[in-house]
């Protein structure tokens, strides 16, 4: 199995590298501007988190918005990539009122293929000044904290995830889990 990592400038990109090679996969950086088509040979693919702000530096991440509309492979995104998918997808996605930084207490209203094994409360690492104020259409709510009201999301065919948190951080409480629960539904 293929996984495309995007790779948006996030600090954490080595963790993520990391984790699903130590799960099994076969894990490649992309760099956003690469064309539609070398991107469609992968098996599924994460976009990462990173420093910018979807809604105004959108033109900096090159032909992702493309990544989210045209591949028709299983996706997952982490905070930026959470981000990006839910704007590209017709989301709301607004600076947050109460910014999220270190550890933040999850709630699991929906525990669907991502966070499936997970339990209904659990701690995550967030790093985010901006939020997904409302899914896109086709898309539910699947996890929420005190103030964020869209923490995780999937649409309504079950292969595009994501997670406004960092679950490659080993501060997130079952993380692997969560990164675990994804490839097994690229494998399919």
């Amino acid at each position: 199995m293929r996984v495309g990592l995007i790779y948006f400038g996030g600090q954490y990109n080595h963790l993520i590298l990391k984790n699903v090679k130590y799960l099994g996969g076969n894990i490649e950086t992309i760099d956003p501007s690469l064309p539609v088509e070398k991107v469609k040979s992968f098996d599924c693919l994460i976009f990462s988190g990173g420093p910018q702000s979807v809604k105004e530096e959108i033109h900096r991440m090159g032909n992702s918005p493309l990544y989210v509309r045209e591949i028709h492979v299983p996706k997952l995104g982490i905070c930026l990539g959470h981000q990006l998918i839910a704007y590209v997808s017709g989301g709301l996605v607004e600076r947050a009122e109460s910014p999220e930084f270190g550890l933040v207490k999850i709630m699991v209203d929906d525990n669907d293929t991502i966070l499936n094994g997970v339990p209904k409360e659990f701690n995550a690492w967030e790093s985010h000044n901006d939020e997904v104020k409302s899914p896109p259409p086709g898309f539910r709510v699947l996890a929420r904290s005190e103030t964020t009201r869209v923490q995780s999301m999937v649409n309504s065919d079950n292969t595009t995830f994501t997670v406004q948190f960092h679950p490659e951080v080993k501060h997130t409480e079952h993380g692997v889990q969560i990164l675990k629960n994804f490839l097994e539904v690229c494998k399919k």
